[in-house]
């Protein structure tokens, strides 16, 4: 499948090196020559040098028979230009655009992005994604990571096997024998560097971080018997009034789950917009490193400190900081990936990459089939798929046994007519199935296959 990426920063890059694995032929535009040598040097991908909202750069590149448009430059207005001239010159049938000026975005002008004016089929907002999956977080308490699944009825939840785990030493299949009335599934497991996906006959262990679906109702009882007891924060304070953490207090102050939630920002008119604008959440004008601020803002009595600045080292030290005043949990946004693995031995309870998020919710976009949600898991290790389930699959009116599922494949659950199936070896698929696979990176093109037509 033909694809144009236009922007060769982070996210432009991680794209292509994902599409061009999965056969994809991948040609990406940007106008540094640096970032372009950095791509060429390492991905199977052609490069063009120029600015993509041009016609010739585009028409260049191939754009006369290209079949995804993939628009992520530093620029909102080069994205959008980009997508219009891509529809209008070329016809191109997808086109994504990463726009983070949150006046774009506001409902008011929805009616905006449609093929009589701004013609993009999909828009991602990496601000609002974030923010979304901090609050998730906030609501799941005991959990590392969290997403809602198959109309939330499920959810795909990454937690620690802690010191008090008894189960440690029992299988997959043991587990799911003790315990016949959870709906719950194990996909795969992080033990200390390794990533694996398990099968039945896997060992947990203690300190593991295990991934694994779960019926929503069956949360706090899994939660557990993983020995997780944790209830849900009564205050938090945010630290960075940026556009993620104000798009987070909106969602706090609007939710059914609402926390006592105090924001500090360092810039006074950023801080008097934000206080105009937030009816229930106290707005503090100061810098989350000065301990007198955070003893202002009672950070002692916080279950959670969510750093959000723009500056990854301001939103470590201001999570240790935090988390020495006495608050409970930190949540640290972290842009350089490379930090994550370091800081959990510091004292960092949980970080995010606002990369992984948006290369998410684009790959949910880009896939050929009826994709419902596409999450990156572990920094490329794999990607958790929702799908339905077509007539004209090769998986549908099929049970596992004979699909045989390639080893880097798991089905974690299917939803079917509102109820939730844990499948095993006879379970046979059928037309319209909502099923959660995970699939290691080398074998999502083997799981695509399997969900395209026969």
């Amino acid at each position: 499948m033909k694809t144009i990426i236009c922007g060769a920063g982070d996210v432009g890059y991680s794209i292509a090196d994902k599409l061009s694995n999965e056969d994809f032929e991948v040609t990406v535009i940007d106008e540094s020559d640096e970032r372009l040598s950095k791509i060429s040097d390492s991905l199977d991908v052609k490069t063009i040098n120029g600015n993509p909202s041009l016609p010739s750069v585009l028409l260049n590149a191939g754009a006369e028979d290209c079949e995804i448009l993939i628009a992520v430059t530093k620029s909102d207005e080069t994205n959008m230009v980009t997508c219009q001239i891509g529809y209008s010159l070329f016809d191109i049938p997808k086109k994504i655009a990463r726009i983070r000026q949150q006046d774009y975005l506001k409902d008011e002008w929805q009616n905006l992005y449609n093929n009589s004016n701004l013609p993009i089929d999909a828009i991602i907002s990496p601000e609002q994604e974030v923010a979304k999956a901090l609050y998730r977080r906030l609501i799941s308490p005991g959990t590392i990571d969290m997403l809602e699944l198959s109309d939330k009825k499920l959810k795909l939840i990454g937690l620690k096997c802690e010191e008090n785990f008894d189960l440690a030493g029992l299988t997959v299949r043991e587990l799911s024998q003790k315990f016949p009335n959870y709906l719950a599934n194990i996909m795969f497991i992080f033990r200390g560097e390794k990533k694996f996906t398990v099968n039945s006959s896997t060992k947990v262990e203690k300190n593991d971080t295990i991934f694994l679906v779960v019926e929503t109702d069956h949360l706090s009882d899994v939660l557990m018997e993983f020995g997780h007891q944790e209830i849900q924060a009564q205050k938090a304070v945010i630290i960075g009034g940026g556009n993620i953490g104000f798009s987070l207090a909106q969602l706090i102050e609007n939710s059914d789950n609402y926390i006592k939630t105090e924001l500090i920002e360092n810039n006074k008119e950023r801080a008097e917009y934000l206080a105009s604008n937030l009816e229930n959440i106290t707005v503090t004008n100061g810098d989350g490193l000065d301990s007198q601020i955070l003893e202002e803002v009672n950070i002692s009595e916080s279950g959670y400190c969510i750093a959000v600045t723009e500056d990854d080292e301001v939103n470590i030290l201001s999570s240790l900081l935090a988390k020495r005043a006495g608050a409970s949990n930190s949540i640290t946004l972290i842009n350089n990936g490379s930090y994550s693995s370091l800081l959990t031995n510091i004292g960092v309870d949980m970080t995010i990459d606002p990369k992984i998020i948006t290369i998410s919710k684009i790959l949910e976009k880009v896939r050929g089939v009826k994709i419902r949600n596409d999450y990156s898991i572990g920094d490329g290790f794999g990607e958790v798929i929702e799908a339905d389930i077509q007539s004209d699959s090769k998986l549908c009116n099929k049970n596992l046994k004979e699909i045989n599922l390639p080893k880097g494949i798991r089905i974690g659950s299917i939803l079917r007519e509102k109820k939730v199936i844990i499948p095993n070896s006879q379970t046979v698929f059928r037309e319209n199935d909502d099923v959660v696979f995970f699939a290691e990176t080398e074998c999502i093109r083997k799981l695509e296959k399997l969900l395209s037509k026969i």
